[in-house]
């Protein structure tokens, strides 16, 4: 089992976190998966949003490589507040980002959130390649719709409306209420479709019988984003043991 936590820094002031054992209750554990059976040039379409839009192993057959091993990726994510009235402090956020990184480690990757000031919110399309959290207070989709939550593959986006914590009848675990969308939308970004097992991480909503598990195919659909598209860099140093 590999066991990270968030690292989680406000640029400018830096943040410093708790112990890392004290963020989450030890029970929320997660083993890595086994993908030494799959091919990333060959993963279902059905696993995938935007398919078109995801790297071709056949031209980079190194970086796919490179996905299916077993050594841990960690991808920074910038995160922004954007007028919203529950968010506003990144200490709001570690047990949440925690329990993420926690149950990523099913697929070996770990998330590094840089808080950074408002005034550097990129437009929609700018920092494609950057993969990005906004929390704000009633942002839409691109599509116009006001969501409680949306991840976007295209712009490298997930965004979180004040919404979304009106839903607390829906989860009986409070670390899940944002846990769960939280990782399940970046897990759009990093290229996942919905599913419909109500075990798995990217079932569609958030009920009492979600759980946050994640299939062998999609880690490594994950993986390869991870690598190619936002800059994930293989190895990186754990904060915590």
């Amino acid at each position: 089992m590999l066991l990270f936590t968030s690292t989680i820094h406000a640029e400018p002031p830096q943040t410093t976190l708790p112990d890392c054992s004290t963020i989450l209750p030890s029970e929320y554990q997660w083993q890595a998966l086994d993908w030494s059976h799959l091919r990333a040039a060959d993963l279902p379409r059905a696993f995938k949003i935007f398919p078109d839009q995801q790297p071709d192993c056949a031209r980079d057959a190194a970086m796919c490589s490179e996905a299916e091993s077993k050594r841990s990726i960690e991808v920074d994510v910038d995160v922004f507040f954007q007028d919203s009235a529950i968010w506003s402090k990144p200490e709001q956020l570690q047990s949440y980002m925690a329990l993420v990184n926690r149950y990523y480690q099913q697929a070996r990757i770990t998330f590094n959130f840089k808080f950074r000031p408002a005034n550097e919110l990129p437009t929609w399309a700018e920092n494609r390649n950057q993969l990005t959290i906004i929390f704000a207070a009633a942002m839409p989709a691109p599509a116009g719709k006001v969501a409680d939550a949306f991840g976007n593959l295209p712009a490298g986006k997930a965004v979180f409306n004040d919404v979304l914590m009106q839903r607390q009848d829906r989860h009986a675990n409070p670390y899940f209420l944002m846990g769960k969308p939280l990782g399940h939308e970046l897990g759009h970004v990093l290229g996942l479709a919905h599913t419909q097992d109500k075990a798995l991480l990217m079932t569609q909503g958030t009920s009492p019988q979600n759980a946050l598990d994640i299939l062998p195919e999609q880690a490594l659909i994950m993986r390869v984003m991870a690598l190619q598209r936002f800059g994930g860099k293989l190895d990186p140093v754990s904060t915590c043991h």
